[in-house]
């Protein structure tokens, strides 16, 4: 998946009047728009479906007419999407991903949040797993006696499900949002009162 955000400096007369995001999907693309700065901004999320961007592609200028392209093809507004990415003096895009590693400590060293697990901003969980992950962390090397190599063990134990369950909320449903089944799953998926 590969995301853009786009400012566009003035609000239409239309986004004067709503302060809820406005969005839609065609096909493998998408965007939502959100009228932000007392709505005399709208910022635009655009993202759609595409294979990994090797070096060649993540180029700013290429990004840009990638996206520009893939915009112009919406059938509702795709047009003016197309010229607000390719005017858009603070046009933004990357990949959207996941981090998934085999271990999240070495020595005395542990990772947690984003730099350990990172979860796509398309599973809505980063601050979550970011705050439970440190609540862990600093519980377990707390316990009497407890050693710096089996608490982040503890730590890693605990926490690699709940990852992982979080994890998977941004690609169970590929363009659209996780069963809520998946997501009360997610969120119980570790007790915090280890």
């Amino acid at each position: 998946m590969v995301s853009a955000l786009v400012a566009v400096a003035r609000a239409t007369p239309q986004s004067r009047q709503s302060r809820r995001v406005e969005g839609t999907r065609s096909g493998e693309a998408g965007f939502g728009i959100t009228p932000v700065r007392d709505n005399t901004e709208l910022r635009i999320a655009f993202g759609f479906a595409s294979e990994p961007l090797d070096g060649g592609q993540r180029d700013p200028e290429r990004l840009r007419e990638l996206v520009t392209e893939k915009a112009a093809a919406l059938r509702w507004e795709g047009e003016r999407l197309a010229k607000a990415a390719a005017e858009a003096p603070d046009f933004y895009c990357d990949a959207m991903a996941q981090i998934r590693m085999d271990h999240w400590s070495r020595g005395r060293v542990v990772l947690l949040g984003d730099a350990g697990y990172c979860p796509s901003p398309l599973s809505g969980q980063g601050t979550s797993l970011a705050l439970v992950g440190a609540h862990v962390l600093a519980e377990e090397p707390a316990r009497p006696g407890a050693e710096h190599r089996a608490a982040f063990t503890r730590y890693e134990e605990r926490m690699r499900p709940f990852v992982e369950l979080n994890q998977a909320l941004a690609t169970e449903n590929p363009g659209g949002p996780a069963s809520e089944e998946s997501v009360e799953r997610a969120k119980n998926a570790i007790s915090l009162d280890a």
